[in-house]
């Protein structure tokens, strides 16, 4: 009997294993392959060529691994730097690569969700709730940068600390902040974010 050709996912899976192991440098349709114990033809059936497969792959790793429900913004954070932290070479595939003109600045996966809570619980209009989540998102791609790379080993509480300084630092200047009791205030907002579209109560990244 035929062995059974792999799903599009188990592909995916096992190029994901290849990265994990080796790094990006050894991403291959030859590696890929070896992983899953066949030949190349079933990879090539599948996604009809290399590039085909890695634009697949990156929408999979965002998927899988960068895609939180979380209550608090800065859960948000916590879970793109404990990405870095736990999978640094996915997070090299990802963002430490070249670029083509065509991909947006870092892919986001949460952001029109963000914005939205943002919005809501900041009381702040959407464009501008929006430069503000790029200016962290910008803040938080250096740092899991570093973490990735090794040129940084952040403690839990450092890395909070780090957050909540720079976001109080957003805050007074997106909210026009003088005042630290408002500050405070708006800052707890940011723990609580809630969402009546979706009624949800979410575990991913839990109020901090």
């Amino acid at each position: 009997m035929p062995k059974k050709s792999p799903t599009k996912e188990q592909i995916l899976q096992a190029a994901v294993c290849v990265v994990q192991q080796g790094g990006p440098s050894l991403l291959s349709v030859r590696h890929i392959a070896s992983q899953l114990g066949c030949s190349t033809q079933p990879l090539y059936s599948a996604f009809g060529s290399f590039s085909q497969l890695q634009e697949e792959l990156l929408t999979f790793i965002r998927q899988r691994y960068l895609t939180v429900r979380c209550t608090s913004y800065r859960g948000f954070a916590q879970a793109f730097l404990r990405f870095a932290a736990e999978e640094p070479e996915l997070f090299r595939l990802l963002y430490l690569r070249r670029r083509n003109g065509e991909e947006k600045q870092l892919e986001d996966v949460n952001e029109e969700r963000i914005v939205r809570l943002l919005s809501k619980n900041l009381c702040m209009a959407p464009e501008r709730a929006r430069q503000m989540h790029r200016r962290m998102q910008a803040h938080c791609y250096g740092l899991g940068v570093m973490i990735a790379t090794g040129y940084s080993a952040m403690s839990r509480e450092e890395i909070d600390r780090e957050l909540t300084e720079y976001f109080s630092i957003m805050l007074r200047v997106y909210k026009e902040l003088t005042d630290e009791t408002a500050l405070t205030e708006w800052l707890v907002r940011s723990r609580h974010l809630t969402d009546d579209k979706e009624g949800f109560h979410e575990e991913s990244g839990k109020s901090v």
